[in-house]
């Protein structure tokens, strides 16, 4: 009965040590109208791995390079171009290519109502909007150590034959008379549960923070409007789809005292090892590897593309770069130099199927990552 006792009594001096460490993230830190939040990238984290679930626990990422610069400005939502067809939203953030992202922002969540302006076409001549149902749930308040959610949300786009390049339905055999309409169905499956707790250094401050890991699968399907209704492509060309089925695991770092995350670290399939840093710009400078002060990003158009895409590379110092392709399993398939800020890059040599592609300076750093879709050859 006393080894009891004194056990109870251990567990209980544990939790109250725990309990300070343990924050509560409320909905004080959800963006608001006049917001702009200020992140950095970094494309090559260097010796950043996950660590398991628990806490306290210490983690540094001291060791960040930029390799770009980010500001994200909130603005009511009434000055999007496409405020009209998102009628529930609060908030619009609009990108450098147009798109408009329109969010909704209640006592205890932040939404993603969807994305509509230009930008949200992947190089077409189309004007639509996306639209996810459920709204797709970015920050929920309030959040504490073992909370978990778990949701789908899913999203169509229909546009009618006109705004689709002829050529593409040629190359897959059908006769665009058969259909006045093509539609892309999106599901995003999302767990996310915070499974740790502590602080965390990044360049320029630290932070208490929550740890939320957050596992997203997307899938996507395609389907043509006939005169039986609408009919999934797969069950005409054959195969399980046009589009593979992406899982992407992130770590998001989240404070209770700044909105923008302290850091959102997407990892390899294994779960452990960092690929990708986006974290809170404080302002300070790599020695290493100086950014710009124009934010630095790599468009690509068409995506989905057939037989050429064009790179265009935006804000970045005159130089060499060269862009690498890899298929999904790793395996180098294509290296160009890049002579220009926009170039004409061929795919004939490449079959049909999803590629991730790295823009690399000469001094090796990465520049900016991707996935390019090869369709339809």
């Amino acid at each position: 009965m006393q080894k009891k006792n004194v056990l109870v009594i251990f567990t209980i001096l544990a939790a109250t040590i725990w309990l300070p460490a343990q924050i509560t993230i409320t909905n004080a830190t959800f963006p608001a109208a006049g917001d702009t939040l200020k992140t950095s990238t970094d494309l090559a984290p260097a010796g950043i791995v996950m660590t398991a679930p628990g806490g306290p626990q210490t983690w540094n990422m001291t060791s960040l390079n930029p390799s770009s610069r980010q500001s994200l400005a909130f603005r009511p939502a009434a000055e999007g171009s496409a405020s009209a067809s998102f009628p529930g939203a609060e908030l619009v953030t609009i990108s450098d290519v147009g798109a408009e992202a329109y969010f909704d922002v209640t006592a205890s969540a932040f939404s993603l109502l969807g994305i509509g302006g230009a930008g949200v076409n992947a190089g077409f001549p189309i004007d639509a909007d996306l639209k996810y149902t459920p709204p797709l749930v970015e920050r929920k308040a309030p959040l504490n150590f073992f909370d978990i959610d778990q949701a789908q949300s899913n999203a169509t786009i229909a546009l009618p034959t006109s705004s689709i390049p002829g050529a593409i339905f040629d190359s897959l055999g059908i006769p665009t008379g058969l259909f006045d309409s093509i539609r892309i169905r999106i599901t995003v499956q999302r767990l996310a549960a915070v499974d740790g707790f502590g602080t965390l250094a990044i360049p320029g401050g630290t932070y208490d923070v929550l740890r939320q890991k957050q596992t997203d699968i997307t899938s996507t399907g395609v389907d043509v409007h006939t005169f039986l209704g609408w009919v999934d492509v797969a069950t005409i060309i054959g195969g399980t789809g046009l589009f593979p089925t992406d899982t992407t695991i992130t770590f998001n770092f989240l404070s209770n005292t700044v909105k923008e995350p302290i850091a959102i670290v997407t990892v390899d399939s294994t779960g452990t090892n960092a690929l990708q840093v986006d974290y809170k710009d404080n302002g300070t400078q790599s020695a290493v590897n100086p950014v710009t002060g124009e934010i630095t990003s790599i468009t690509v158009s068409p995506n989905p593309a057939t037989s050429e895409a064009t790179f265009q590379l935006n804000n970045m110092l005159p130089g060499t770069y060269t862009l690498r392709m890899f298929d999904m399993n790793g395996q180098r398939v294509l290296s160009k130099q890049l002579s220009g800020d926009r170039e004409n890059v061929s795919l004939q040599s490449l079959s049909n199927g999803m590629y991730l592609y790295k823009v690399i300076d000469a001094k090796g750093q990465v520049m900016g990552t991707g996935k390019l879709m090869k369709v339809w050859e």
